[in-house]
């Protein structure tokens, strides 16, 4: 016989009702109570993530309204206030007037320190009494300073302009580093750039006959004339005019910075006047509205040969070009006492573009085979042939920086630029604007370390 179950009344249903009701309150009662401090955790995590943003940004600003101080010798405390003032504004747009404020600056001999206060507002710690964080910033720089030359290689290839229009991302981060590296006082010691746009080559205007030599008059079937008659890679001929742009030097010089007496530099032949890119090298300058007016005016159209780009972001360090520039733009001597000299590269895409008698090679990736001629490049890979030219910049004493914009998916081009820098933390890489801007930021505080502490 099967056991009964216990009868059920009414009254025991109504206990079961009411005791399940309590539990779930307690359990209410419980997580409500459990809930408050894990919202208040959560909101305290939350503010102090804003906090730390904030201090990372006012950090940077700070270190580059110290640079500047520490790069401008001579200014009254009123003025280096008021310069540091405008780095660190520039820097952290967002800065309040009680921030402003709170900057202070003063210098012990050759010691520049500057400190700043400012506090970040709360949200949900508000609850628990706090209204802000505050946040104390100090920094230090040693005015012990050297004379400092830039050559700034930048890519204006077509991939740099419409529908992405990376060009104005470009600008932006250059004038800023111009800002960062040219010091608005020539005190004592000097602090130049000099420009390097290249497409499929570099555009060295007037100075085009002294680098690459006359041209006779007419139309020839081989290079040296005002025309070149040539087998293009597609099949039949065609004829290019020379241009006032240059590219790659052969020959036992190819990989040096000889002068150009000792070995001229490539022809370029064109199939338009266009094919040369209408920005031109400018030589080592203290001149920052100039050098800002130029950065603005680049445009953007051709391929990319990228080394030719870096073997002039050294010409324009090396002494043995000096005769190209005006006194005030020629380099100084390798070696010289308190100098440090530096290239930074910028590009955006794989090296495609090399040349054989100074026509766009038939090996190369970039052009039509009409364009091309029937002749693989005389150096070879655009590659190898980069690497070759910052290996002899490295060894002549110039610290190399690379700046990788947008190379995802390039692992060719992003190595490239690893193996090219002074080391893998010289190479720098950037997806956006934003983050081209942080680079070429970081790069000019780096460098401005380098020059106030060597």
């Amino acid at each position: 016989m099967s056991k009964q179950e216990p009868k059920r009344t009414n009254r025991t249903v109504a206990a079961a009702k009411r005791f399940a009701k309590a539990r779930e309150g307690n359990v209410a009662l419980i997580f409500s109570l459990c809930a408050v401090p894990l919202i208040l955790a959560g909101g305290a995590a939350i503010d102090y993530t804003r906090a730390t943003a904030a201090e990372s940004r006012m950090t940077q600003a700070l270190d580059a309204a110290a640079l500047a101080v520490g790069n401008s010798p001579g200014l009254s405390n009123a003025d280096m206030r008021a310069l540091a003032l405008r780095y660190f504004r520039q820097n952290y747009p967002n800065a309040s007037e009680e921030i402003d404020a709170s900057i202070k600056v003063s210098v012990n001999n050759d010691r520049v320190s500057l400190s700043i206060d400012a506090e970040v507002p709360t949200t949900l710690m508000r609850v628990m009494g706090y209204k802000s964080i505050p946040l104390h910033i100090s920094n230090e720089v040693v005015r012990n300073a050297t004379n400092l030359e830039v050559a700034l290689a930048l890519d204006v290839t077509g991939s740099m302009g419409t529908p992405n229009s990376k060009i104005a991302a470009l600008k932006v981060a250059a004038k800023d580093l111009v800002d960062i590296l040219v010091a608005d006082t020539q005190t004592n010691f000097y602090s130049k750039m000099a420009l390097v746009p290249y497409s499929n080559s570099v555009s060295v205007g007037a100075n085009a006959v002294t680098l690459r030599g006359a041209v006779t008059a007419g139309t020839c079937t081989t290079p040296g004339c005002e025309k070149y008659k040539f087998d293009a890679a597609a099949g039949g001929s065609n004829t290019f005019d020379i241009t006032t742009c240059v590219t790659e030097r052969t020959g036992p010089q190819a990989y040096t910075d000889a002068s150009v007496i000792a070995a001229k530099l490539g022809r370029h032949y064109a199939l338009s006047a266009g094919s040369c890119i209408d920005s031109e090298v400018v030589p080592l300058s203290t001149d920052k509205s100039m050098l800002k007016a130029k950065i603005t005016g680049l445009e953007t159209g051709g391929p990319t040969a990228g080394h030719i780009g870096i073997a002039w972001a050294w010409y324009m360090l090396s002494p043995n070009f000096a005769s190209l520039w005006p006194a005030a733009s020629q380099p100084a001597n390798y070696g010289a006492p308190k100098l440090v000299k530096a290239a930074v590269i910028m590009t955006d895409g794989v090296f495609n573009t090399a040349y054989c008698n100074g026509v766009v090679s038939r090996d190369s990736s970039s052009s039509r085979a009409q364009e091309r001629i029937n002749c693989n490049a005389t150096n070879g890979d655009p590659n190898t042939q980069a690497l070759a030219l910052c290996t002899g910049m490295k060894n002549a004493g110039i610290t190399v920086y690379t700046v990788g914009f947008d190379l995802v998916g390039q692992p060719v081009a992003t190595q490239l630029l690893r193996d090219c820098a002074t080391s893998p933390a010289y190479a720098y890489s950037a997806t956006t604007g934003d983050e081209l801007k942080t680079a070429f930021a970081d790069i000019g505080l780096k460098l401005s370390q380098l020059r106030l502490s060597k």
